[in-house]
Formats: structure tokens, sequence, C-alpha cells
């Protein structure tokens, strides 16, 4: 099932026409973005930014729970997979799950005893659930509302778009890269889902777990140094001067088994903690800034600062 697939909800005439939405669904669209704001009632307008890259997998919600610490409550997640959860949730509640999103494939499925859970077909709100996540973030960068965007950061061209906007309304910009090797992220996917998939079982969740493709998953990997592609784009993302801070978190296979082995969370090394000494200057060792906030200047706009290119340059 792929994100355009006949029964996607963009693909859907009562609410989408010639790109654009329908007042039916606009109006779905203006609920839903009410709902995600008013789960963050503590959050501030301080004009900050946490943006987290990183593969499926990664583990960039535990990276961000350490790095924010007791002042995550002050910002709004942006994470296009809950919208992905209040989209199927709607579409169950109003019959469209049934009568629309379902593919025939599915049912036939499901008349031979199989069962697949809502999120297992999150592909098909994919696109809706984007708009959403743009849309949310749009609405509280205009209020300058801090916000934490969990992206894949896929693309070089995405992190120069979002760098651009967050300049432009007036952000600092914390960037945080968390990366685990191809192997890693895929274990981690059907983790992940299993988890959710035995939750659903036992009544826990009615929505099961979001399955991830690998089709789409492979190819983030598809670069020269064997990373993410999320790597070279939060390291290009950094070079915008509003990001006044940028890190890179790395879980190699290594301490991924350990930890399973120990049945304990894996402990991601930080290989890179950049900060600027002022706006737009240039990115130095966090670590020297508290020591001799003069020393250590890189050279602004140098890959390697930056850490671009591949594992080896950490």
């Amino acid at each position: 099932m792929s994100k355009d697939a006949p029964t996607a909800t963009i693909n859907n005439p009562t609410w989408w026409v010639d790109g654009e939405l329908t007042p039916q669904r606009g109006r779905l669209f203006g609920q839903l973005l009410a709902d995600a704001a008013a789960r963050y009632p503590d959050a501030r307008g301080e004009s900050k930014a946490l943006v987290l890259a990183g593969p499926p997998g990664a583990g960039k919600g535990s990276v961000a729970d350490r790095v924010l610490g007791a002042s995550k409550s002050s910002y709004v997640n942006i994470d296009a997979d809950d919208f992905k959860a209040a989209l199927l949730r709607q579409s169950i509640a109003d019959g469209s799950y049934e009568s629309w999103i379902k593919p025939a494939a599915v049912r036939d499925l499901e008349v031979a005893g199989e069962r697949l859970y809502p999120m297992e077909l999150a592909a098909l709100v994919h696109e809706e659930s984007s708009e959403l996540a743009s849309a949310q973030r749009a609405r509280m960068m205009t209020r300058g509302t801090n916000i934490i965007v969990d992206t894949v950061l896929g693309s070089e061209a995405s992190a120069v778009e979002l760098g651009t906007q967050l300049e432009r309304a007036g952000y600092s910009v914390h960037v945080v890269d968390v990366e685990v090797p191809f192997e890693v992220s895929e274990e981690r996917i059907v983790q992940r889902w299993s988890e959710a998939i035995t939750a659903a079982e036992a009544g826990q969740d009615p929505l099961g777990g979001r399955w991830v493709p690998s089709a789409y998953a492979r190819p983030l990997f598809d670069t020269a140094h064997g990373r993410a592609r999320s790597q070279d784009a939060a390291a290009l993302l950094a070079e915008n001067p509003a990001v006044q801070r940028f890190e890179r978190h790395f879980t190699s296979m290594d301490e991924h088994r350990s930890a399973i082995a120990e049945g304990r969370r894996a402990q991601p090394a930080r290989e890179l903690n950049l900060a600027r000494l002022h706006p737009g200057g240039p990115m130095v060792d966090a670590a020297y800034m508290k020591r001799a906030p003069t020393a250590a200047v890189r050279k602004p706009g140098s890959q390697k600062d930056l850490g671009r290119g591949g594992p080896e340059l950490s």
C-alpha cells in the first residue's frame, strides 16, 4: 500500500478536488489542528525549535526527552505520525475507514482469517498527515510557539526549506540528529510494530502498530557512507545561521545488541556537540564554550566541521 494508492484519503473526491481540500474536509482539518494544539497547554512563545532528524526507529523521542528534560512541556511536538493516528480514529468513527480507506485486498485477507489493524494502513493517510503537520508547524511559527519538529529529514532540499522557514520566523534552533545503521532501524521497526500489535490484541489500543515498508526505509540509507540521508541533511540544516546548537547521536549495532541482551535501553553515543558563540557566528565545540568562549572557532560552512559525509568524520 502506497501513499498514493486508489483508496488513499487524498484520492477521495468528497475530500479533495483538484488538489484542494473540500469545505467538509477542511472543517475536519481545522478540528484536528485545534485538538492537537490543546494537548500542549504549557507551551511557551519563546520562538525556540528543536528539530529531531533521523531514520525510523532511531530513538529520536528518547533523545529528545534527555535533551529537553523538564522543559519539554513548554514545546508543541509536531509529528505527522500523531496525525496519522488521529485521521484513522476519525475514519473509524465516521465509517470511512470501511467505506473508503480499506482496500479490497485487505478485505480478502480478513475473509481468509487474517487481521490487519488500522495503523498498518497508515500509508493511506500519509499525505494528509503531512499536510496537517505542515499546517500545525506554520500556525505555531506564526505565534512564536516553541516547537519540536520530529522528522526523518530525508533530503537536503527539505533541510534547506525547513531552515529557511525557521530563520524567517525568527526562531532559535537546536538540531539533534539521531542515527542508527539500517539493520538497527529495520529491527526496531519490526519490534515497535510487534509490540503495538500485541497491545492491540490485548485491547489496549485498537489502532495497532504502524508498519514502515522496507521499500521506504531502505532508500534512506542509499548513501556513499552507508548511514541515512538524514545525517547529511541535518548537517546542512545546521549551517543555517538560525541554528544555535547541533548534536549528533549514534547507536551502533553492538550497543543495540548489548542493550537487548542486558534488558536495558540502548544508549547512543554523542558524536557531535557544536554550538555558536553568538547568533550567526561560527560553530565551536560546545565543551569549549564553558572553558574558553573565544577558543576553538571553526571555519563556518565547512562540511567537515558539521560532520557531513560519513561516520569517519565523527
